[in-house]
């Protein structure tokens, strides 16, 4: 009698495959990077501080931190290693490419006086909050 393998996760496969032809059709590498990497957001009564995977980047010019009041975007590219041989693929599942992230902080930061640095696949940012942001008003043209 053979014996047949225990998958109790097999039932799930379905809706898996019906999630990825509904919700992820059609959208570009760079757009699914959102889910790829972990970010976390962490607050002091004076700074914001931010933390995220990044693993794979070689060059600081692969790496792009751009911040608007609250706004931070994390973008930049990762990389594939080049091989001497040409190789078949079976399985590719590590991320390479472009990538944009964009985060709502919780508080109006600064620019000036932000720190940034990058070890190890990890990237810590820390900001000081922005106590009195500029005025910022628009005016409205009558006719």
């Amino acid at each position: 009698m053979a014996l047949i393998p225990n998958d109790p996760f097999r039932m799930l496969n379905h809706y898996w495959d019906e999630m990825e032809r509904n919700y992820l059709r059609g959208r570009g590498k760079e757009e699914l990077s959102q889910f790829l990497y972990r970010v976390d957001v962490e607050e002091t009564s004076d700074q914001v501080y931010v933390t995220a995977e990044i693993p794979g980047l070689e060059k600081k010019e692969d790496l792009h931190i751009e911040i608007n009041e609250n706004l931070l975007t994390i973008s930049g590219e990762v990389k594939r290693a080049a091989t001497a041989v040409e190789r078949a693929s079976h399985r590719t599942e590590r991320y390479y490419g472009k990538f944009s992230r964009t985060l709502t902080l919780p508080a109006v930061v600064k620019a000036d006086g932000s720190h940034a640095s990058y070890k190890n696949g990890i990237l810590e940012l820390s900001f000081l909050k922005d106590r009195h942001p500029a005025a910022r008003t628009i005016e409205v043209d009558f006719h």
